[in-house]
This record gives structure tokens, sequence and C-alpha cells, in this order.
């Protein structure tokens, strides 16, 4: 069964997918958190601009029975997460410090969010893939190849093959040598790149085992992984034209780094040589694990 999220986080998940009147009850919904179960479907109507049935339609839409579910289950969130959860979004130069809030609230929830998303068997399956890879492959594609290669790198400290190549045109070639011996890892927030679903064509081919970071669990790409890793994304909450958080892909990445510098003691038997060959450049030289003098 799918796991669901938070109301919020199924707005932003969908948000494209809602029709122009949908939207403007998800903008109404996300801007006035606090009191929307306290409000009727005719009162959120009217605030929104469209009409009750539009808003029925919308609650469909997130997965809800009815507007009392919907109700319920944000009575509950924000409970639970405290009176910063439903406060005013404010992002301006006007209120600098009401923007960082803003964003330091989002980012925790979609922390939260994302949690609640990923069951413990998904994520020890993966460390499981991971460990008995032979190599680990990287795919991603626009403002998130950066962080793909960010998680190539963390995961290259701990001993293993691991490769991410700065294109996704270069990815699209590495993924054409790839063996069942291997485990390909292709971070999409949408999960519905052309380009990663060709990997994905020939992980397949290779019988290569696949990990999906996505937002979107029912995407092309979650559907044909081996294991999917669901995160959460408030993009649309604080700017609905341009997403760009890789907070909780982040999160995700160093999650798996550390389950693997846990559960192998060669990971951290090569973290410790790593950082000894490392220690010149950090201004800490003669500093390694279990150092007692000189500490600063």
């Amino acid at each position: 069964m799918q796991r669901k999220g938070s109301v919020i986080n199924e707005i932003c998940l969908l948000y494209d997918r809602l029709s122009d009147r949908e939207k403007l009850i998800a903008d109404f919904t996300m801007a006035n958190q606090g009191e929307i179960p306290s409000l009727t479907t005719r009162e959120i109507a009217s605030r929104s601009g469209t009409s009750a049935a539009t808003v029925s339609r919308f609650v469909r839409r997130l997965g809800y029975d009815s507007f009392a579910e919907l109700r319920s289950s944000m009575l509950h969130e924000n409970g639970a997460n405290g009176p910063g959860e439903v406060s005013q979004n404010v992002i301006s130069l006007d209120a600098p410090r009401a923007a960082m809030e803003t964003v330091l609230m989002a980012k925790n929830r979609e922390l939260l969010d994302t949690l609640s998303l990923i069951s413990d068997r998904d994520l020890v399956y993966a460390v499981r893939l991971v460990e008995e890879a032979d190599s680990v492959v990287f795919g991603a594609v626009g403002n998130t190849i950066p962080a793909a290669l960010s998680a190539s790198f963390l995961f290259a400290q701990l001993g293993l093959r691991s490769h991410c190549a700065p294109t996704t045109e270069a990815m699209v070639l590495s993924s054409m040598s790839l063996t069942k011996r291997d485990v390909l890892i292709l971070m999409s927030k949408s999960g519905h790149s052309k380009r990663l679903n060709h990997m994905m064509d020939n992980a397949i081919d290779s019988q290569t085992p696949t990990i999906a970071i996505t937002n979107v669990p029912d995407s092309p790409l979650a559907q044909r992984a081996t294991c999917v890793l669901q995160t959460a994304t408030r993009d649309k909450m604080l700017n609905s034209d341009l997403p760009f958080s890789h907070n909780s892909m982040n999160f995700v990445i160093e999650v798996l780094f550390l389950l693997l510098y846990s559960d192998m003691p060669d990971f951290q038997a090569h973290a410790g040589l790593l950082w000894k060959s490392l220690g010149d450049d950090k201004g800490v030289s003669g500093e390694v694990f279990g150092a007692s003098d000189g500490a600063h």
C-alpha cells in the first residue's frame, strides 16, 4: 500500500496535475493551514474564489474520501507539529527573519514527511543493494546533478566504487556498461525524465538493480525501480514556479551513508585512511580518528 504524507505534501506532490481552479484551493490551503480545519467546504470555496463542488473534487484528488477526513488529518498534523507548522508563509526582503523562519519550518516538515514516507524495509533493502554491488552508478538531470555528484563523492569516501558522470548524456553512456553486479541510483523529484528512463531501460536489460529516490511513487521511473525511496518537497508552498530544493534527497543520501558506515567495518577503516590522506589539506595534520593530542 502506497504511503500517504501530510496534506501539504500531497498538495505539493499533485500541484502540477491540478486544474487552474483546483490550484486556487491548493494555494489557499497552503497559505492558511491553521484555519482550514475550522472552515467549512463552502467557506473555503468562497474565500478561494471557487465552488463547493471544486473543493470536494480537490479533496478526492488528494486521496481523501471527504473533507471531514482531510480536516481530521490537518488537525492531527497541526497538533503534532506545533504552532510553527500553521503560521503564515512570509518570503519578503521586508521581513528577512520571518523568511528564514518560514523556510526553516518548511524544510523541517519536508524531512518529517520523508521520514513517514520511507519504510524501514525499503531503507534496509537499499543499503543491502549498495553493499552487495561492485559499483554504484548515479543518474540525475538538471539541477539535481550536483546533488548526485555530491552523493557519489560521499559514497566513495567509504571505499565504494561510486561514479557519477558530470552530464546526463555521459550518465546514459555509463548505463550502457552496467552489469547485474552493479546498482544504479536514480535521483529525480518528478520521476518523469526521458533520459533517466533510458538509463532505466539499460539497467533492466543488464539485470542491474535500481534505486529510485523520487517524490512521485507512481512515476514511470519509480514503477520500474527495484527499490523506491519516496521523498517530500515543499517547493510549491514556498515558490509555485520553480523546483529548487534537494533537502529531502540529501537527507536520504546522508542516512544511507551513515547506515553503510555503521554496518561495514571495512568502510570505517577506509574512512580513517581517507582522513589521514586529507589531514594536511584540512590544516589538522596528525589528527586522525582516536587522536588524543592537539585537539582544538
